[in-house]
């Protein structure tokens, strides 16, 4: 069997999703899987012998069918793809319906392979904003013989663009407890570099983007300076968002509470997170912009941090509310304050369930598990040769 994957991004190019597709295919068990994605000057340095990557150039300049050089270039792609997916039991994989699985779509409806798509959230909300995507994501996601999504909130979604429900599959991310543990050689240099020994050390990991939260919480961690707490907030992560965030800091008179450290290298992430007290993501519905899930919340738990995240999308999924960690409104300051408040001094508890959770119930294996049985049950059910 063969697992065709169809991604833009992808190690060593940043974003959660291509980790999240690779941590998912590099642990599939009895599939070969060949990733189609762009080129790189570098490969992951943990590449099993069942995966294949080739390196193409696969981005789309416009990801609709109305312009001329994008449906020739999808046309072009999903000729390619019947190519590369003529191998008995062969499934194309679709990281998204737009664009990767408008080839996939197209390939399977001139006599391609059948095909997966995976379904994260916001890729679906943003679709919505435009008639044309629309249009394309629902017949994507209708095509597909399966769609996998990150989360029940995805899911639901889904169902909502005409998928049948005996089509959906939820597949939570997963993380490496191995990696992502508390006390990480070194972490105790990363704590006295940023906020020492008796400061109370807030962290944020992500993109810096406006359904973030990062303005929310320096507008809270002035709140509690006002009343005397003393807190270092370390946001990691860059992004379009990053200068008004540095004018914020600037007006809210907290250059001495706030670290902006950029991204930092992958191996590092697990540094900042055992150095930490407590993980705060207070995400919120950002027009088209939503939180799917949020891998960043189990790799925190997993780093046994209690952790505060926005009631929206599918983080109620990630975090189980008082047990390891807290649910707040993403619009009100005085609701996360409190939080942040309750946990810096109350929080080890549920740092402790969220760490025993992550490794009970959301383990890469697993996802790939299921990932692998649902590409099995499509070579069943459409007899693929």
């Amino acid at each position: 069997m063969t697992a065709v994957v169809l991604s833009e991004i992808y190690p060593p190019a940043i974003g959660g999703s291509g980790e999240f597709l690779h941590n998912v295919y590099a642990r599939l068990q009895g599939i070969d899987v060949v990733v189609s994605t762009e080129p790189a000057e570098e490969e992951p340095a943990d590449v099993p012998p069942h995966l294949r990557i080739v390196r193409e150039n696969i981005h789309a300049d416009a990801w609709g069918l109305a312009s001329p050089s994008a449906l020739i270039h999808h046309v072009r792609r999903a000729a390619q793809i019947r190519r590369t997916s003529r191998g008995p039991s062969t499934v194309v994989h679709c990281a998204r319906a737009l664009p990767e699985g408008v080839d996939a779509w197209m390939a399977r409806m001139s006599g391609g392979a059948p095909y997966v798509c995976w379904a994260h959230g916001e890729d679906i909300a943003s679709a919505r904003t435009s008639r044309e995507f629309d249009w394309l994501n629902r017949r994507v996601l209708q095509g597909a013989s399966a769609v996998v999504a990150n989360s029940r909130n995805t899911a639901a979604m889904a169902r909502a663009c005409g998928v049948r429900a005996s089509k959906v599959v939820v597949v939570y991310p997963g993380v490496d407890v191995e990696r992502f543990r508390p006390g990480v050689p070194g972490a105790d240099h990363v704590r006295a570099r940023l906020a020492g020994a008796d400061v109370p050390l807030l962290l944020t990991v992500g993109r810096l983007q406006r359904r973030k939260g990062h303005d929310l919480t320096l507008e809270a961690v002035a709140v509690l300076r006002d009343l005397g707490y003393r807190l270092r907030y370390v946001i990691v992560g860059d992004g379009a968002d990053r200068d008004r965030l540095v004018q914020m800091v600037k007006t809210l008179e907290l250059d001495e509470t706030v670290v902006f450290t950029g991204a930092v290298p992958a191996e590092d992430l697990p540094l900042y997170y055992a150095a930490a007290d407590v993980f705060c993501h207070p995400n919120r519905v950002d027009g088209a912009d939503i939180e799917g899930f949020g891998i960043v919340f189990l790799e925190a738990a997993a780093s046994g941090l209690p952790v505060i995240g926005g009631n929206s999308g599918g983080v109620p999924e990630a975090i189980a509310a008082g047990e390891t960690g807290v649910l707040v409104d993403g619009a009100s300051v005085e609701d996360l304050a409190a939080a942040i408040r309750r946990l810096i001094s109350d929080g080890r508890g549920m740092g402790l369930a969220g760490r025993a959770r992550v490794v009970r119930d959301f383990s890469w294996e697993r996802a790939a598990a299921t990932v692998a049985d649902v590409h099995r049950r499509i070579v069943r059910d459409h007899g693929v040769e």
